[in-house]
């Protein structure tokens, strides 16, 4: 779909169109849910945290002035959603508790089910980069807001990211 399209829907949605809205919903719906599991490890608080997102986005879409952040500001609800669920359910402080993934949707092209595996060993901020740099496809500067970090530390991110992928790679050929 092209931007132009996704930009006049969400000049749509915030006019009130709720055909729109449901256009913005079912695509972005899937890749918010595998964002959200990221966050989580949980398929239950995924999907719970996506819903949460969405009513925040509906209640709020009027507010948004700039079409092109839509993208951003829509994962950036969905990041601060699940961590609410994990805040909610104190696990958080305690590590997430790890399922199976995949009862979930994917209509990703390119995920290799092994790359997502080692992907989702690196540290929580690391992934979240990778995921929204690669599987997502936003800028550093959507990340960096979403992340609310400077770019320069989303680079970072992905460099230390990407280097650690490669050596778990590297051991796993070695074996």
């Amino acid at each position: 779909m092209q931007q132009v399209e996704l930009d006049m829907w969400v000049i749509k949605a915030q006019q009130g169109d709720e055909k729109a809205l449901l256009g913005l919903f079912l695509h972005y719906q899937t890749q918010l849910i595998h964002f959200a599991y990221g966050i989580t490890r949980d398929r239950s608080m995924a999907q719970d945290a996506t819903q949460e997102a969405w009513l925040t986005i509906v209640k709020n879409i009027r507010r948004l002035q700039e079409t092109k952040a839509f993208r951003s500001w829509i994962y950036r609800a969905v990041r601060w959603a699940a961590l609410d669920q994990l805040r909610i359910a104190k696990i958080y402080a305690n590590g997430v508790c790890e399922q199976d993934v995949e009862t979930l949707p994917c209509n990703e092209k390119n995920q290799d089910e092994g790359l997502v595996a080692t992907i989702k060993q690196l540290p929580h901020d690391e992934y979240q980069a990778i995921y929204l740099f690669y599987f997502a496809q936003l800028t550093l500067v959507e990340i960096a807001l979403i992340q609310e970090v400077p770019v320069g530390t989303v680079k970072t991110r992905l460099y230390r990211g990407r280097n650690k992928l490669k050596n778990i790679l590297e051991n796993k050929n070695e074996c």
